[in-house]
């Protein structure tokens, strides 16, 4: 029996996604968690939610870690592909249902900061503590779009409600600030397994880097609206990983 590749995250991972921006779109090709999948000869469960945050995307992992209706010594790799630190995750109803908010009211950006890399450790210590292999990245940019000015989802501008080139303000000093969350996340270095990091520290000016920002280029979007993977940039971001496992 095949070992799993178990992995969650965002749209750029969820399975089921669709383009807000040309619904038309058949979007069915297999997204990376599949392709990758197959490069290493396993099975796939892909947990990934549009839209979800670094609560969803733990706690996804953490309840089918420990799941006893689940055969864990079948995980063969665990990948969490971590969101935008300003998200915000909750359930409702008895099953439990997950939704998310693209932004927290609660807060401000050093604390869904500080929250997103006490994410990161409890997953690194969680699969240490059940002798999984496993391997973080960052997907997309963990705090920039706040400082620099969050864009309006893709349905707020798809419906007009905003222009695409909206941008909400930071209220704050977004350069000092920037350098204060740099430094924030220097210093978990000593609590990060970085060798299971793939990426870190996140962020070109420490040596860093996230993902798609790394490995997508404009032809592997979908179009200048909708800056999601296309099926190539699926594939780029597969084989980006596969030869960084090691």
């Amino acid at each position: 029996m095949k070992k799993i590749l178990l992995v969650s995250g965002d749209s750029f991972t969820d399975p089921e996604w669709w383009s807000e921006f040309h619904p038309e779109l058949e979007v069915d090709w297999p997204k990376w968690p599949e392709i990758l999948a197959k490069k290493l000869d396993m099975d796939c469960v892909n947990l990934g939610k549009s839209g979800a945050g670094q609560e969803f995307i733990y706690t996804s992992i953490l309840d089918y870690i420990t799941n006893p209706q689940k055969d864990i010594n079948r995980i063969g790799l665990v990948i969490p592909a971590w969101s935008q630190c300003q998200r915000k995750d909750f359930q409702r109803g008895w099953g439990g249902r997950w939704t998310n908010r693209r932004l927290d009211v609660d807060g401000d950006i050093f604390s869904w900061v500080n929250r997103s890399l006490k994410y990161m450790l409890s997953l690194q210590i969680l699969c240490e503590r059940y002798n999984l292999p496993y391997k973080q990245t960052q997907m997309i940019n963990l705090f920039s779009d706040v400082l620099t000015g969050m864009r309006p989802g893709d349905r707020e501008v798809k419906e007009g409600i905003y222009p695409k080139d909206y941008k909400i303000p930071y209220n704050g000093n977004a350069k000092k600030d920037k350098q204060k969350i740099l430094k924030m996340i220097s210093d978990y270095e000593d609590r990060i397994n970085v060798n299971n990091f793939i990426g870190w520290p996140m962020f070109n000016e420490l040596g860093g880097f996230s993902l798609s920002y790394k490995v997508l280029k404009k032809r592997d979007k979908i179009s200048e609206l909708d800056s999601h993977p296309n099926k190539q940039g699926h594939e780029r971001i597969a084989e980006f990983l596969y030869d960084r496992l090691g």
